[in-house]
């Protein structure tokens, strides 16, 4: 049965630099306590009110002198030490983080299964991919045949020859009726004193061997049925889902952090990068790497368990001939089996064939080699984004 999903994909605008920013109160490199407001200058908020008084940089800021952090970059020059936008943060509400390599993106990843992802966060509210992983290939499970239902059939024909084996002369009938159940048949008689062309009738016989007849095999599937995967993939509400967010900004650095930027880091997301494509994550980021596709079309389905004909069956008969009135005056006893030539048994001419019976010794049903419970069909995977973490998804 095919399934096709088709995720919606965004890849907003400058996909390789887009970043995070979060809330912060934010410094100048070349002019600490440059963007602290008059108020804050008349509190203990402001801890820097000129670079000497900070020789090793500013201390913790607590929470309740948190603000937005400006854009302007101060007097960093090109970036300076304030990042792509010469900001700065003490990144309350994010995590430090190591900058984006060359052609990846800084986003906030989020995977729910069966429930629907969060939305985007505030921080990071651009929807920049959304993606399903591959689906895995379908459990089939082994296949069998039940033993097939069937009988084995006594010998039908029974043939006397006037000559000593291997026979030659003239040939009399000496069949049982159909469907014979093997018990005394004194059918088609054949007295001592009868003559074929000149010479007595009875000399020799030969009794075809045993036939087995069965029915086909019934196929199953070996054990209990195979249970489904832990994520469905229907392409239902149960299909694991990826969702990238992006904050379309530089991301600040990390005043606290040298050499790390700061991106969101809320509960309900991971601190990730992607990039379009398959790939290993870079060095940093191997917290938990993640492939989505856009377009996931399943085609693949279990082909249904099939059985070949039984064989490999066996059964064997003991028959006996009788000269005497009623099964009588045992003449002959012989076991016949299925696969054997017909055997041939001599007389001593002028025999009477009075009766006969006939027995099933051992009878083994045959086998049936089943076939099937293979995985048909295709599956073809489009528009590829490889997301590495920081940090493990929650």
């Amino acid at each position: 049965m095919r399934q096709t999903l088709r995720v919606g994909l965004v890849l907003v605008a400058g996909f390789a630099a887009a970043a995070s920013m979060v809330v912060a109160c934010s410094f100048g490199p070349s002019d600490i306590g440059g963007d602290c407001s008059p108020e804050q200058l008349a509190t203990d908020c402001c801890f820097c009110p000129v670079p000497e008084a900070c020789p090793n940089g500013p201390p913790p800021i607590p929470p309740r002198c948190v603000r937005d952090g400006g854009t302007d970059g101060g007097d960093g020059g090109d970036g300076g030490d304030g990042g792509a936008g010469g900001t700065a943060s003490f990144c309350a509400g994010g995590t430090c983080v190591s900058p984006a390599p060359d052609a990846w993106a800084h986003i906030a990843f989020v995977s729910s299964w069966p429930e629907e992802p969060p939305p985007c966060s505030e921080d990071a509210p651009i929807l920049a991919f959304e993606g399903i992983p591959a689906p895995p290939a379908p459990s089939c499970g082994a296949c069998a045949c039940d033993a097939p239902e069937g009988t084995c059939k006594l010998p039908e024909t029974w043939t006397v020859d006037s000559h000593a084996c291997p026979g030659g002369g003239v040939k009399t009938n000496f069949d049982p009726p159909t469907n014979w159940d093997g018990t005394c048949n004194q059918d088609k008689s054949i007295p001592g004193s009868f003559l074929c062309g000149g010479v007595p009738c009875v000399r020799s016989i030969t009794v075809s061997p045993p036939v087995i007849e069965e029915e086909p095999c019934t196929p199953h599937l070996v054990g209990d049925p195979v249970p489904p995967p832990a994520h469905a993939w229907a392409g239902g509400p149960t299909t694991p889902i990826g969702r990238a967010c992006a904050s379309g900004k530089p991301a600040p650095t990390c005043v606290d952090q040298p050499g790390k930027v700061c991106v969101p880091g809320a509960p309900s997301s991971s601190s990730c990068i992607m990039r379009a494509g398959e790939h290993t994550c870079p060095e940093g980021w191997g917290g938990e790497r993640h492939v989505l596709y856009a377009h996931v079309d399943d085609s693949r389905a279990c082909s249904a368990c099939t059985c070949d004909a039984p064989s490999g069956g066996s059964c064997k008969v003991k028959y006996r001939i009788f000269s005497g009135p009623m099964c009588t005056v045992e003449e002959s006893a012989e076991n016949v089996s299925t696969g054997m030539i017909a055997p041939c048994r001599d007389f001593m001419p002028g025999t009477a064939l009075a009766g006969k019976t006939a027995e099933i010794l051992e009878y083994t049903k045959g086998t049936c080699t089943p076939s099937g419970g293979e995985v048909e069909g295709e599956l073809v995977l489009a528009e590829a984004v490889t997301v590495c973490c920081y940090a493990p998804v929650s």
